[in-house]
């Protein structure tokens, strides 16, 4: 583990990450709103970014598009990206996001990204509604140019995305289309550090409370609560790990980062288990590391993107 990995273990105060180590501390953090933060200023000197709305039933949210801004004659994407981000399900997009989204874009691909709503004052379906708009453009973008179609999140993003595709491809009808259909698109998902089950109840959740200086089981429930309170906690959108392995292994081929300090390396453990996925296991890390500015993060970027654009 490296110097810079211990140091942010040592102190998670002055991280903000130990907000999620109780009950209490999530419930004062789902008392104020915690919006994503704006695309930074110097990312539009080497992206191309596109600001747009989607209108779903449960209201207006915007999505921001980056594609690589280069001297190529041949500017325009190799591949699409759908990027699910982290938070808890209570905070938006951070700059740590965007450096990383940035990042996947300087590969040569477009990377979309659904600023989907918080709780409480919203919940899991309208997240997936918004998803199923998102991957509609995205299929219809494809299909004309050509392209393939992967995903990447990353913490409760990924049990999102995970939740959402699952439910999807177990028989809920799109409007004017299955909806399996279009997840049948996605080639590939990529996740970092996966919250799949909102009630943290993972075989061997427990034993790592203490490993885990940032998060607590009893803090993340609240969260979890909170999202499913029209899905229900225990639903497959809201906890993918409760999906049958017949429908797991309807997932397309799935490649999970975990870090050993991490309660939610359970969660990642159990779904490797149950799918065959690949995973990366970094021992010492913590949770979501490979959005930190650390060696350990570095290398998990790089491996991240070099499979989200191969």
């Amino acid at each position: 583990m490296s110097l810079q990995m211990r140091l942010l273990a040592a102190f998670p105060g002055r991280s903000g990450r130990a907000s999620w180590s109780s009950p209490e501390k999530v419930r004062d953090l789902m008392g104020r709103p915690h919006p994503s933060v704006p695309v930074p200023h110097e990312l539009y000197q080497v992206n191309h970014v596109v600001k747009d709305t989607i209108t779903t039933p449960d209201g207006e949210f915007t999505t921001h598009s980056l594609v690589p801004a280069t001297d190529d004659p041949r500017d325009t994407p190799l591949d699409i990206c759908i990027y699910v981000h982290g938070g808890g399900y209570v905070h938006g997009l951070s700059t740590a996001h965007w450096a990383f989204i940035s990042d996947i874009a300087g590969s040569g691909m477009k990377v979309i990204v659904p600023d989907y709503g918080l709780a409480p004052e919203y919940e899991a379906t309208a997240a997936a509604r918004l998803l199923d708009a998102v991957l509609d453009r995205a299929v219809a973008e494809a299909d004309a140019s050509g392209l393939s179609i992967r995903l990447a999140a990353d913490s409760a993003g990924a049990g999102l995305a995970l939740g959402w595709m699952l439910d999807r491809l177990d028989g809920v009808e799109h409007p004017g289309t299955r909806q399996i259909d279009r997840i049948d698109r996605i080639d590939r998902v990529l996740l970092s550090s996966p919250w799949l089950d909102a009630a943290c109840s993972s075989p061997g959740t427990d034993e790592l409370v203490a490993e885990d200086p940032w998060l607590h089981p009893d803090g993340l429930r609240v969260a979890g609560n909170a999202w499913g309170r029209q899905a229900g906690v225990g639903s497959v959108l809201v906890s993918p790990l409760s999906a049958s392995d017949m429908s797991l292994a309807s997932l397309p081929p799935l490649h999970v980062w975990s870090g050993t300090r991490d309660v939610l390396h359970a969660d990642a453990t159990l779904l490797s288990r149950r799918t065959g996925c690949g995973m990366t296991v970094v021992d010492g890390a913590l949770h979501n590391f490979p959005l930190l500015r650390t060696p350990e993060g570095k290398t998990a970027r790089g491996e991240i993107i070099s499979r989200l654009s191969a």
